[in-house]
C-alpha cells in the first residue's frame, strides 16, 4: 500500500472512531433545561407552563421564577414568595412543593418531553439541581425523577405514586438554603420513553422531613412545607456510570453566586445601610450579576440622597481563583477589577467618581474560612465601607 493511501485509511478510521464517541452522547435530551426560554408573561405563582416545553402533570401547578420580573412579584428572583435564591445559570429557575405537613398543601411536579425518544439499552445520566426555599419550615428527602413513555395529565391535585427511578438512593435529606445541590443518577432506557417528571413520588409516611431553621435576616413567616427551587435539568446519554456526576458547582466556570438575605432596618442610619452593602460574584467572573442589581440600585438611592457619604469599594477573590492565577494571568487583578466594575455601575447611575475609591485584597481577608462552594461564594465579593 502506498504511503499516501495508508495515511488516508488511518485518517478515515480516526474520523470514524471520533464520530462514534461524540454526538449524540453529549447532547442534553431536555429542551430548555434551565428554563430560560419563556412564552408569555410571568405574573404569579403556578407559571411553569410559561417555560417552553415544561408543564405540570397534575392540577397543582409548579412555579417559574425570573430575575426579569418586577421585584414585587411573588414570582421574581432572587427574592420571591418562597424565599431568596439566584438562578444557578441564566436568570430563571423553577420551583415545586415537595412535602407538606399533614398533606395540607398538594405536592407539585415538573414535566417535560424529551427532544426524542430514549433508546432501549442506552444509559442516560439524569441530573438537576435543587435549593430549599427559605420560607420552608421543613427539609425533605425523596428528591426523585420518573421517566415515562406517555404524558401524565391528572385532572386533580393528588400526589403521584410512581416508583422514581433516579436517583436509586433517595433517602438523602436536602436542606441547603444557600447553595444548589446536585441530584443525579443513571437510568437504563427500556425503549421509547418520552417524558421526564421531577418531584416526590413517595407515600407521606415514607418521607423523612427535617426541621428547617429560619435564615438569618429573614423576617417573613415560614410555611409548613418543604419547597425546592430547581434548575439546570439535564438528561444525557453516557457510556459509563462514572460519567454521571453532580459536581457542576465545582467546575471552573461555576454559575453559583452567593445570595445574602438583605432586610431593611428602619433604625439604621443611611451611613450604616451603605456600610452593610456587599456585592457577590460568580466564580472567575468580574461582571456584575443581574441578581445583584437590585441591591446596587438601593445603594445608588441612598448615596444620591446623602451626598456627604464617601465610600471605598474593596474587591475580594476566593482561594480557588487565587490559585488559578498561575495558569490564568488574566485573573491577577480580578479582586480590584470587581471593585472597579461596581464603581462603574455607581458612576453610570449618577454618583460622582470623586466620592469613591477602590482597592483589591485578593483572598487575603476571607468572609468565610470554609472550602465548600457556599463558603467560597461568600468570599467572591466587593465590600462597601463608608470613609470617615
Amino acid at each position: 500500500m502506498h504511503k499516501r493511501s495508508f495515511l488516508v485509511v488511518i485518517a478515515a478510521l480516526a474520523s470514524f472512531f471520533l464520530a462514534a464517541q461524540q454526538v449524540p452522547d453529549s447532547l442534553n435530551m431536555v429542551p430548555n433545561g434551565s428554563f430560560e426560554e419563556i412564552d408569555g408573561k410571568l405574573r404569579r405563582l403556578g407559571g411553569i407552563d410559561i417555560a417552553k416545553g415544561w408543564s405540570s402533570p397534575t392540577l397543582a401547578k409548579a412555579d417559574l421564577f425570573s430575575e426579569a420580573v418586577d421585584s414585587e412579584s411573588p414570582a421574581s428572583a432572587p427574592k420571591n414568595a418562597r424565599g431568596f435564591q439566584s438562578a444557578l445559570s441564566g436568570t430563571n429557575y423553577a420551583g415545586a412543593v415537595w412535602y407538606s405537613y399533614m398533606d395540607k398543601e398538594p405536592r407539585s411536579y415538573l414535566q417535560v418531553k424529551f427532544k426524542k425518544m430514549l433508546k432501549k439499552g442506552q444509559k442516560y445520566c439524569i441530573s438537576y439541581y435543587v435549593s430549599l426555599g427559605d420560607l420552608s419550615k421543613f427539609s425533605s428527602d425523596q428528591v426523585g425523577a420518573y421517566v415515562s413513555r406517555i404524558v401524565v395529565n391528572k385532572k386533580d391535585e393528588a400526589s403521584l405514586t410512581y416508583e422514581a427511578q433516579v436517583p436509586a438512593l433517595k433517602t438523602t435529606v436536602f436542606e441547603d438554603m444557600n447553595g444548589w445541590q446536585g441530584v443525579c443518577g443513571v437510568y437504563e432506557a427500556k425503549g421509547d420513553e418520552q417524558y421526564l417528571i421531577i418531584g416526590n413520588f413517595a407515600a407521606t409516611d415514607k418521607v423523612t422531613a427535617g426541621k428547617a431553621k429560619r435564615q438569618k435576616g429573614e423576617t417573613r413567616t415560614q410555611t409548613p412545607i418543604a419547597y425546592f427551587y430547581i434548575d439546570d435539568v439535564s438528561v444525557k446519554a453516557v457510556k459509563y456510570m462514572s460519567e454521571c456526576a453532580c459536581e457542576q458547582l465545582g467546575k471552573d466556570k461555576s454559575e453559583f453566586i452567593y445570595g445574602r438575605r438583605v432586610t431593611s432596618d428602619p433604625s439604621l442610619t443611611p451611613a450604616q445601610r451603605v456600610d452593610r452593602a456587599t456585592v457577590y460574584f460568580k466564580q472567575y467572573n468580574r461582571d456584575i450579576d443581574p441578581s445583584m442589581k437590585a441591591q446596587l440600585d438601593t445603594l445608588v438611592s441612598v448615596l444620591k440622597a446623602n451626598t456627604a457619604i464617601r465610600i471605598q469599594l474593596t474587591g475580594h477573590t476566593d482561594l480557588q481563583e487565587e490559585d488559578r492565577v498561575r495558569m490564568r494571568p488574566d485573573l491577577t487583578e480580578l479582586a480590584k477589577e470587581r471593585a472597579e466594575q461596581v464603581m462603574n455601575y455607581l458612576v453610570n447611575a449618577g454618583i460622582a467618581g470623586s466620592r469613591i475609591s477602590v482597592a483589591g485584597r485578593k483572598a487575603e481577608q476571607p468572609a468565610s474560612e470554609g472550602d465548600d462552594q457556599v463558603s467560597l461564594s461568600q468570599n467572591r465579593r466587593v465590600e462597601v465601607d463608608v470613609l470617615k
